[in-house]
């Protein structure tokens, strides 16, 4: 039987979602927690975070014993993993579902703090001073539609092209007890490696000095090499927060 595990994680411990030599990462402890209750087959997953990203919805698929009960298994495996990281659900997926290639569309959140730094939002969010809302979503605007990302991803990606379609890239802010948040949204039908955080660094790199906004128009344009910063965003504001399925 194949099923989905759809599960969320604070990657603040993690070096990334996909798994790696040492065992530090996301799936590694996924793995772990599988072996403990007899299911050995690795666990492919839908999409690859970078080290300290988190997600608020990931999805993994594994092949497990028929007789397994699905409650059963996602409270053992519960039981298993560290508490950062939880399964909310576990169903039952067609033999050909394939959690990568399979997703229609992602959507990532980047979590802004406007305010003094709480220890309590540490890994959590990126610490800045507001930047200009309107420049911002301007930026972000420039984004959206289908485009050539070659200068917004780092290499390493394995990616057969470098063209994606952005459905969306808006930011709004939200006065909460804490403070304020500005709360930045993607949704794409896929993002290269590091693509969503350098997106984020060069909007606020345009709420800085608007004057940069050409030249990021220009990059996406394909009129010019040049990008307002190559750096980007801390991984700490970054969430997946849905994979879609037809």
């Amino acid at each position: 039987m194949k099923i989905a595990i759809i599960y969320a994680y604070n990657g603040a411990k993690f070096q990334g979602s996909q798994t790696q030599p040492n065992g530090k990462a996301v799936e590694d402890a996924l793995n772990l927690a599988l072996r403990k209750i007899g299911v050995f087959s690795p666990v492919i997953s839908s999409s690859r975070t970078d080290a300290g990203v988190h997600a608020l919805m990931q999805l993994s698929s594994v092949e497990v014993g028929d007789f397994w009960d699905l409650t059963k298994l996602k409270n053992e495996l519960n039981r298993h993993l560290p508490a950062s990281v939880f399964v909310k659900n576990v169903k039952k997926v067609n033999a050909d579902f394939h959690p990568r290639y399979s997703a229609k569309a992602r959507a990532y959140r980047y979590l802004l703090f406007c305010g003094r730094q709480r220890i309590e939002l540490a890994d959590l969010v990126y610490f800045c001073a507001k930047p200009d809302m309107k420049v911002l979503n301007e930026a972000l605007g420039l984004f959206c539609g289908e485009r050539d990302f070659s200068g917004f991803y780092k290499s390493g990606s394995n990616e057969k092209s470098p063209v994606r379609r952005l459905f969306y890239a808006r930011a709004r802010a939200r006065k909460t007890a804490l403070g304020e948040f500005v709360i930045i949204a993607f949704k794409g039908n896929g993002f290269l490696r590091s693509q969503v955080r350098l997106m984020v660094a060069n909007a606020l790199e345009c709420a800085k000095n608007p004057e940069k906004l050409e030249m990021l128009k220009n990059r996406l344009e394909n009129k010019s090499q040049a990008v307002p910063t190559k750096i980007p965003a801390p991984a700490a504001g970054l969430y997946l927060k849905k994979v879609f399925y037809s």
